[in-house]
């Protein structure tokens, strides 16, 4: 039996943008605190955007303040620690700016990158990239380890007619970045328990 250790952060939430630099610093601070225990670190959604935003304009102000050294403090963590990092963003793709989860391997190195399947209509007003969610898509999967990662990002937990074509893929985790707060911590739980049991998975959200 081989155990694994899951470090799993969930910073503070705010409509308060002053707030920012403070909540972004706490993200830092807490990768910082991952030992070298460490096998996962996953990270929430829109980690580059500590709060809550209403337009891509200032969504983007933020972003373009904190993605490097978001990034970078990634990809030093996962080399750090020897554990796989998992981290939400926004990413410029050649059509547009998109809902992306990047993955690090435990070289730090970038190693694949997960794009939302499923945007919610703050995210579509704002003008994100979504074009590509129209079309007809596999699952996405990264095997890293000789596990095989697959992805969710919080308002995909919502579409449950997923789980089954994931559970095809034989995954062995399913990482969910999320910054879900409207619904109760008993309802996403029960979400998160009905995909692990759909899927045969652990889910990490």
């Amino acid at each position: 039996v081989t155990l694994m250790k899951a470090y799993i952060m969930q910073p503070h939430y705010s409509r308060d943008t002053e707030l920012s630099d403070t909540y972004f610093d706490y993200k830092l601070k807490l990768l910082d605190e991952c030992g070298e225990d460490a096998d996962i670190i996953v990270l929430p959604e829109y980690s580059d955007v500590p709060c809550v935003t209403a337009t891509l304009e200032e969504t983007l102000c933020y972003h373009n303040k904190y993605i490097d050294t978001l990034l970078s403090k990634c990809s030093e963590t996962a080399k750090r620690c020897g554990a796989n990092v998992f981290v939400n963003a926004l990413s410029r793709e050649e059509t547009g700016w998109r809902n992306t989860t990047y993955c690090f391997d435990r070289t730090g190195s970038l190693t694949g990158k997960y794009f939302k399947k499923h945007l919610r209509p703050l995210e579509l007003n704002m003008g994100l990239d979504s074009a590509y969610t129209l079309q007809p898509s596999e699952p996405y999967i990264l095997e890293l380890d000789g596990l095989r990662y697959g992805f969710l990002t919080c308002y995909d937990f919502y579409f449950y007619e997923a789980f089954p074509r994931i559970a095809k893929e034989n995954v062995d985790i399913i990482i969910g970045c999320s910054l879900q707060r409207s619904d109760s911590h008993d309802a996403i739980e029960t979400m998160c328990r009905f995909l692990a049991y759909n899927t045969n998975a652990y889910v990490l959200r």
